[in-house]
């Protein structure tokens, strides 16, 4: 894999000035593009500045001729006159923009993508179900979907890439109500408009911007505070009452693809929008909708996130927000694609999908199986310390049938019985595993059964060598035999996501993609260079299976990476209890002296700490509401008791499967090498009898957790599945 381009986040600057002399004055230019990366524009659109200082007015050619309009001056800086154009229409493929003054030129190659996608995903998902063939109706023209607060839009869908017309609405916060109403009017005010102060202190009416279209083949949408009165937005004349700033939502879940969706993570956002914050989102950032691919979510967001760039200018900075699988995606985008999100918040997260169902999955196939069985009379108590968990409900209910996902039978309700995966009676089905919908990452093999003839996805997951419940047995908590007993009847689960007696055995390709292009985030490449505020909504003694240990999980993988997480805070409070408004506001702060900050000497990690508000500390509310200061740990050595601070004892931090098997709080070894057995790993001494079952169980050894997983690395960023030419992987090649 090779780096051929130089990446800027949001924005790629000519690595050199180009001057020419004209009398005494030397020219300068100097092309800037806003919206992107050169080798990933889409839609034909690119937003280009240019700088000029010196004699000449420039001209810009596109392809070799010239602009239909002259370019305009839009601002002044540092003695330079400041362009702003948005190229349009460009071809499919390579173009190059020239600019010209008096005998100063400057250039630069951009390689264009259709609207439609894909840029760096890989093939397309076929099938894929449109939202026509998800809510057909009498007339087969008018389409609802969910724009995110519970309302509805009428629209039609056209074309054959689950195209819509785009269309802008309006809606506005009325003094009579706390919703948003639709502003049939945009030549006038309503009578009950709502005023607002954005975080810039400007009163302006509380009237939004709704734009909705089609990108990537997901529905986008776009809100900003905005008058109608004053016309149409544009990057030389944004919206008076925009404040710069732009949030991205992510919404939950983690379901298999396949579909286009019919909401988004939520744009008509009242803290956001407020404050003068634009919002935007689409419905493949929804992971339950998104097939819990972050790859194609951080594809989408780069796109959208282009095409409001082109429509309204470059945001300042981007924040990312989001809970559950849009916390996961926030995290995972980040970590693989740096520069698409500044700064994320979090909620209920996990550190990303892979790593999650390991645990999960694990707890509701095989755990399930052995400790309910009738026979065996084991009390919740007991079944609940194998994970570490607050009660046995986590695991037995809780998840419900959750880390199926992993299965490619789980498949979500709007997916047709008749097109889904059978291995007798339809092998052609759709398989909705994760992985399957992540095939061009994961890769693809043969199906293992002969008889089945067609190509699966490779699958990361692998369970030799662990000894379920070695912590619980090494405290007291389970007996030898039954810790032998459970081990040596876990077994595992096929490629069809049907349990086996075997334990389970990666496929090793399928691990070294998941390591190496970041499906399991590390903490030493793209997380290293962003602020974090993680909002821990506390739910474990509900036995909700958002479990804290996940904001653990993610801090330990920064500090393993980096020697210290000081760029992740985790705020951990009791249900009822919000603190959106609050960590957005400490998000801007953070970013906007980081940007301050540029110049200063050090890595990116270096300026992000040294840029976090003073008043930003990691801590936790009572049920009062009273803050208490304290730095958020994971106590190991007590794993069944974790109330050693002031905010543990409020808040105590839980275990899970692995950890109490004995591996590492970064929860990220997939597939561990192995040791001997070792008298000295048990608290207690074994018969001959047991230790010769042990042997029995464990021929090849136990995991040695001290050592990293096999194939195991930090990952690589900006990684292409598709054609692009740059930082290809090659998973689909296998």
């Amino acid at each position: 894999m090779k780096r051929l381009l130089k990446r800027i986040p949001g924005a790629f600057v000519l690595p050199l000035s180009l001057f020419a002399c004209s009398g005494s004055e030397p020219a300068q230019l100097q092309l800037e593009l806003l919206s992107g990366q050169p080798h990933m524009v889409t839609d034909g659109t690119a937003l280009i500045e240019i700088l000029h200082t010196g004699g000449g007015s420039p001209q810009l050619l596109v392809n070799d001729s010239p602009v239909s309009s002259n370019l305009m001056p839009s601002t002044a800086r540092e003695g330079a006159t400041v362009y702003h154009y948005v190229a349009r229409d460009l071809p499919q493929g390579e173009s190059r923009l020239t600019v010209l003054a008096g005998d100063a030129e400057a250039s630069l190659s951009l390689v264009n993508w259709p609207r439609s996608g894909p840029v760096f995903s890989g093939e397309p998902l076929d099938p894929y179900l449109c939202l026509d063939a998800l809510a057909p109706d009498a007339d087969g023209a008018a389409r609802r979907f969910a724009i995110g607060n519970g309302d509805f839009l009428d629209t039609d869908l056209l074309g054959s890439d689950c195209s819509l017309p785009t269309r802008f609405d309006y809606v506005y916060r009325s003094t009579e109500s706390d919703d948003f109403r639709p502003l049939e009017d945009t030549t006038r005010h309503p009578d009950d408009l709502m005023m607002t102060q954005t975080s810039l202190g400007q009163q302006v009416p509380y009237i939004v911007r709704l734009e909705t279209g089609t990108i990537n083949r997901a529905i986008y949408q776009l809100a900003l505070l905005h008058d109608p009165l004053a016309g149409d937005p544009s990057p030389t004349r944004p919206s008076v009452a925009w404040n710069g700033r732009l949030v991205y939502t992510f919404g939950g879940g983690c379901e298999a693809g396949f579909f286009q969706g019919t909401s988004t993570g939520g744009v008509l956002r009242d803290t956001m929008l407020s404050a003068g914050y634009a919002v935007a989102s689409s419905t493949l950032n929804v992971n339950a909708q998104g097939g819990c691919n972050d790859v194609l979510s951080a594809e989408t967001a780069m796109m959208v996130k282009e095409h409001f760039t082109v429509s309204h200018g470059a945001p300042v900075f981007t924040i990312g927000s989001g809970a559950s699988g849009g916390a996961m995606q926030q995290l995972l985008i980040a970590g693989a694609y740096p520069g698409i999100l500044d700064g994320l918040l979090p909620g209920m997260s996990f550190s990303d999908a892979v790593s999650y169902f390991v645990d999960s999955a694990e707890c509701a196939g095989p755990l399930r199986r052995f400790a309910n069985d009738p026979e065996r009379g084991l009390d919740e108590a007991t079944r609940a310390s194998i994970g570490g968990w607050p009660n046995w409900y986590l695991c037995d209910e809780s998840l419900g049938d959750r880390p199926d996902r992993v299965s490619p039978h789980d498949c979500p309700a709007v997916i047709p019985e008749s097109a889904r995966y059978h291995a007798q009676d339809n092998p052609d089905g759709i398989r909705c595993s994760i992985y399957d919908g992540m095939r061009n990452v994961f890769g693809l093999k043969s199906h293992p059964n002969p008889e089945v003839e067609r190509m699966v996805a490779r699958t990361p997951h692998d369970n030799v060598g662990v000894q379920y419940g070695l912590e619980a047995l090494n405290a007291g908590l389970i007996d030898p035999d039954l810790f032998l007993d459970l081990n040596e009847e876990f077994g595992g689960w096929d490629i069809d996501g049907q349990w086996q007696p075997e334990r389970m055995r990666a496929d090793p390709e399928a691990v070294r993609a998941a390591y190496a292009t970041g499906r399991v985030i590390s903490g030493g490449s793209g997380l290293a260079q962003v602020p974090i505020i993680d909002s821990r909504l506390y739910l474990d003694d509900q036995g909700n299976f958002h479990a804290s240990v996940y904001s653990f999980t993610t801090r330990a993988r920064l500090e393993r990476d980096n020697g210290h997480a000081d760029n992740y805070v985790i705020r951990r409070h009791a249900p009822g209890m919000s603190l959106e408004a609050e960590n957005l506001s400490l998000m801007d702060e953070w970013l906007t002296t980081l940007a301050s900050q540029s110049a200063m000497a050090g890595s990116a990690l270096d300026r992000i700490v040294a840029a976090r508000p003073d008043e930003l500390h990691d801590d936790c509310f009572d049920e009062s509401g009273a803050r208490i200061v304290e730095a958020a740990v994971f106590e190991r050595d007590r794993l069944f008791d974790n109330t050693g601070s002031r905010c543990n004892a409020l808040y105590p931090p839980h275990a899970g499967l692995r950890l109490v098997a004995g591996g590492p709080l970064a929860n990220d070894v997939l597939q561990c090498n192995l040791k001997p057995l070792d008298p000295d790993d048990y608290a207690m001494e074994l018969s001959d009898g047991q230790w010769q079952r042990l042997e029995t169980i464990f021929p090849d050894g136990v995991c040695d957790w001290e050592q990293a997983g096999q194939h195991q690395q930090v990952n690589d960023t900006w990684l292409s599945f598709g054609p692009s030419p740059v930082n290809r992987y090659g998973a689909q090649a296998r």
